[in-house]
């Protein structure tokens, strides 16, 4: 059985690199140099794509979306069939607190759905402060989430996101 588990997130939260630790393939990366300024040199503009293989009888697809608003139509191609989705946030970025609130709506994210919140660029700094101003945005979404502080470019935190949804579905 194969399911599918998209990252979300604002531009330059890490969903490439966390895809690149997770996958047990190597990676179809679908980054370009970006044409404007977005703060930083190269942007997701397809779909980023890795594997998970976890028994002979189940693996888990790692599709990583574009940041970008207009290139939401990619969104839609990932958004159907999904197992799970996880929302990476860069810490202390109010415009990617205010992009979970879309993205929450625009995937369907609700008390039934398999979700987890990733705060990435917070090593060593994290801030209390701004998690619980996601905590926040996730209780007026009505949804509890679990939240984690998550270094993209480490296997182990990556693990954790990873392990965390598998949990959830054992619950279910």
């Amino acid at each position: 059985m194969h399911k599918k588990v998209a990252f979300v997130g604002s531009v330059g939260s890490g969903k490439t690199t966390i895809i690149n630790q997770l996958s047990s393939i190597d990676t179809v990366n679908t980054d370009v140099e970006s044409s404007v300024d977005i703060g930083k040199q190269f942007t997701t503009v397809g779909i980023d794509y890795g594997h998970i293989n976890l028994g002979d009888d189940m693996s888990i697809g790692l599709y990583g979306v574009p940041g970008q608003k207009r290139f939401s139509f990619v969104w839609d191609f990932v958004n159907e069939g999904l197992w799970a989705v996880v929302i990476l946030i860069k810490n202390g970025d109010q415009d990617s607190l205010d992009d979970m609130a879309y993205l929450m709506k625009y995937f369907g994210i609700n008390q039934d759905s398999t979700c987890v919140v990733g705060i990435t660029h917070a090593e060593g700094k994290e801030n209390d402060g701004f998690t619980q101003e996601v905590r926040k945005m996730s209780e007026k979404m009505e949804v509890n989430l679990p939240i984690y502080h998550v270094d993209a470019r480490s296997k182990s935190s990556a693990m954790l996101i990873m392990n965390t949804l598998i949990a959830i579905k054992e619950t279910e």
